[in-house]
């Protein structure tokens, strides 16, 4: 019983100090990075956060450290982009389905972790014009 007391009041403390420092970036998940603001800037820009939120534990760009991104570079065999961001051939209703269904080993999203606001968000980054 003292210990969960003690466990308690540990995570007390740091959350309280959590909401002093004031800070404005939330965690990312897997806390691999601070995502940026998701509720700021052109739908693009907004999906850029969600996708680093989200997304870019599995699929960021370099293969070594992304195994969604590994994956994809094994099953594509350099026919296609590994990563997702350099893609041009993602449309907006396949990335829904992904993202909502899973597909392989990637787990689905719910909405209250990705909302349709984030997805579409999302997708507006992912299909971009890309130079």
């Amino acid at each position: 019983m003292r210990t969960l007391l003690v466990l308690t009041l540990s995570i007390a403390a740091f959350s309280a100090s959590a909401l002093a420092q004031g800070s404005t970036a939330q965690p990312a998940a897997w806390s691999r990075t601070l995502a940026g603001p998701q509720d700021r800037g052109t739908a693009a820009e907004r999906g850029a956060a969600v996708f680093n939120n989200w997304c870019s534990a599995c699929h960021g760009k370099d293969p070594r450290n992304a195994p969604g991104t590994a994956s994809l570079q094994f099953k594509y065999q350099g026919r296609t982009p590994a990563a997702l961001e350099d893609r041009r051939d993602l449309t907006p209703q396949a990335i829904r389905l992904f993202v909502r269904q899973g597909v392989a080993t990637m787990p689905f999203s719910r909405k209250t972790e990705v909302s349709d606001a984030d997805l579409e968000a999302l997708t507006a980054y992912l299909t971009q014009p890309k130079p």
